[in-house]
């Protein structure tokens, strides 16, 4: 099944970030970056909940150095 979330992370600043971010998030199988926003921190994702978890997208962005500080489920 596929889930789609809006994480905003305390550290998304600049491009320079959403490189790092999504760098890290590269790592993840089934895992598709939708769009990234500096303005509002936020990273639109959507995974594959059998392939992938939120707490493993967590700790991925938390070992990049970008916690995740707020979650949203996408409708």
């Amino acid at each position: 099944m596929q889930t789609e979330i809006t994480v905003t992370l305390s550290r998304l600043n600049c491009n320079g970030c959403v490189r790092n971010v999504t760098k890290a998030l590269q790592t993840l199988p089934e895992l598709e970056i939708i769009q990234t926003d500096i303005a509002t921190k936020t990273v639109h994702l959507r995974y594959a909940e059998d392939q992938v978890s939120l707490e493993q997208i967590k700790k991925v962005l938390l070992e990049a150095n970008y916690p995740v500080v707020a979650q949203q489920p996408v409708s």
